[in-house]
């Protein structure tokens, strides 16, 4: 009878999409879980249900990619048939200086202004609108519905009128998009 199990260390595996997508999965369980304290914060919530829910929801898209991250960890880095990393680094780290840099602009001018209210919603159309050009960059047409979730979901709120509920939606809604990519990210190590 012959074994069909693949050996964990063997060459064959390409480890660099796991390790692609479990760093990616943490980034958006990380994010995702800022945007859902700054919906506690925004709302005043202090209903321990209501906290604990979020503080478990946060947990577990913190703790699955780091157990994955774990899991690779000791398997060796193999990059045949997939993206170097290399070939990836400098477009990232450009598009993430801008994407941050736009988002400290963007809330500088705001609070000069003096519409502190509507930083939710800029930060999340600059976050969602920097899901393009990742979806391009990482070659993961997913991100488009990352994109499209978080800046409609910005757009929505706005027809909310100014307040606490307008934030939390906002906020609420950038930290789910981004808990769901992490949790379709993860689902595809599982096929």
């Amino acid at each position: 009878m012959e074994n069909t199990i693949a050996v964990p260390n063997s060459p064959l595996i390409n480890t660099a999409p796991l390790k692609g997508r479990a760093i990616a999965g943490l980034v958006c369980g990380l994010f995702g879980s800022g945007w859902m304290l700054g919906a506690v914060h925004n709302g005043e919530i202090t209903n321990p249900v209501w906290l604990s829910v979020i503080a478990l929801f946060g947990v577990t898209f913190v703790l699955l990619p780091v157990a994955q991250l774990i899991s690779v960890r000791r398997l060796p880095y193999s990059c045949n048939g997939g993206q170097a990393w290399s070939a990836v680094s400098k477009p990232y780290w450009t598009l993430v200086v801008v994407e941050w840099l736009a988002c400290i602009v963007a809330s500088n001018w705001l609070s000069h202004l003096g519409r502190y209210d509507l930083i939710p919603q800029f930060v999340g159309l600059i976050v969602g609108l920097h899901f393009v050009p990742l979806a391009k960059i990482f070659k993961a047409p997913m991100y488009h519905w990352t994109a499209a979730a978080m800046v409609l979901g910005v757009l929505i709120s706005l027809a909310i009128p100014a307040g606490d509920i307008r934030n939390i939606v906002a906020s609420g809604v950038c930290g789910v998009s981004l808990w769901a990519t992490e949790a379709v990210i993860l689902w595809q190590d599982k096929h």
